[in-house]
Order: structure tokens, then C-alpha cells, then sequence
């Protein structure tokens, strides 16, 4: 179970990393229009695949693991979600 977690965390960590280089990359281009389309991309495919962490989990251990996975799993990808919007906002700034 802690490499099922470790692989999904290290995707999610992966997804959300290039979804931030390729925003910063973007904005340092000076691209125009959907600005973070490809970040709030990553946020929606993270949260719509957190279903399947919190039922394998709940299915190879039980329920209240599943809860507690998936509840530390949010808060942690919210944390890293608003740190790297963060840091674009700062890179940016900067290269203007």
C-alpha cells in the first residue's frame, strides 16, 4: 500500500511541477488569454483521480485509512497548489 500511495503522490507532485513550468514558461513568453488553464488543468485531473486513492485504499485497508489518506492528500496538495501559483506569480514578476 505505501508504494500504491508513494507512486500516486509522486504522479500528482509530477503533474502538478509540469503544469507550472510550462505556466511559467508561458508567461514568460508573454503569451496572451487563458492564463493557468494548464494548472487548473492539473488541479481538476488530481481531484477527479482522488477517487480512485481513497477507494483502493478503503478496499486493501478500511475505510477510516481511506478518509485519512485522502483527507491529508487534499490538504497537502492544496498547500503545494497555492506555493506554486506563489512562486509563478513571483517568477514572473521578476521577468517583466
Amino acid at each position: 500500500m505505501q508504494l500504491f500511495w508513494t507512486i500516486w503522490a509522486g504522479v500528482v507532485v509530477g503533474l502538478l511541477l509540469l503544469a507550472s513550468l510550462i505556466e511559467i514558461n508561458g508567461a514568460r513568453s508573454g503569451f496572451l488569454g487563458a492564463n493557468g488553464f494548464i494548472l487548473f488543468t492539473s488541479a481538476y485531473l488530481t481531484v477527479f483521480s482522488s477517487p480512485v486513492l481513497f477507494i483502493i485504499t478503503w478496499v486493501v485497508r478500511d475505510f477510516l485509512t481511506a478518509l485519512m489518506v485522502w483527507g491529508v492528500g487534499a490538504a497537502v496538495y492544496a498547500a503545494l497548489f497555492m506555493g506554486m501559483v506563489k512562486v509563478i506569480e513571483r517568477m514572473t514578476r521578476k521577468a517583466s
